[in-house]
């Protein structure tokens, strides 16, 4: 079993996950060995009985899509609150405390949306 813990900002959405910070959520081996390693994230491997069934069961396949960044609008942005536009910030590697305002943090997603569209990433 392994567990994440968001430890800096205030939300992060990953792969199906909407991490509250300071919540301690039970998460799948992949999201483990994704966010591990995250400085936004305390991630632990829990030690699991052999017996536990839990332990053979394979990812599902139908959570790969998740993966897939969405793609916001100025208009989508300008609408979130605040939590999800730093969400979104956090998605795309940034740091959301070096936003003073909407308008700078809706520029930092577009921008950066825009780059890992170029780069395919």
């Amino acid at each position: 079993m392994y567990t994440a813990v968001l430890i800096k900002g205030k939300t992060y959405s990953v792969m199906g996950h909407v991490f509250l910070l300071n919540q301690e959520k039970e998460i799948e081996k992949k999201v483990f060995q994704y966010l591990n390693g995250n400085e936004f994230f305390d991630c632990k491997q829990l030690d699991v009985p052999a017996d536990d069934p839990k332990t053979d069961e394979p990812v599902k396949e139908e959570e790969e899509p998740a993966q897939e960044a969405k793609t916001y609008t100025e208009t989508e942005l300008k609408d979130m609150k605040k939590d999800g536009q730093e969400a979104v910030i956090v998605d795309l590697g940034g740091d959301p405390s070096e936003f003073k305002n909407e308008g700078e943090r809706i520029a930092f997603i577009l921008e950066n949306q825009e780059q890992q569209e170029k780069t395919g990433e």
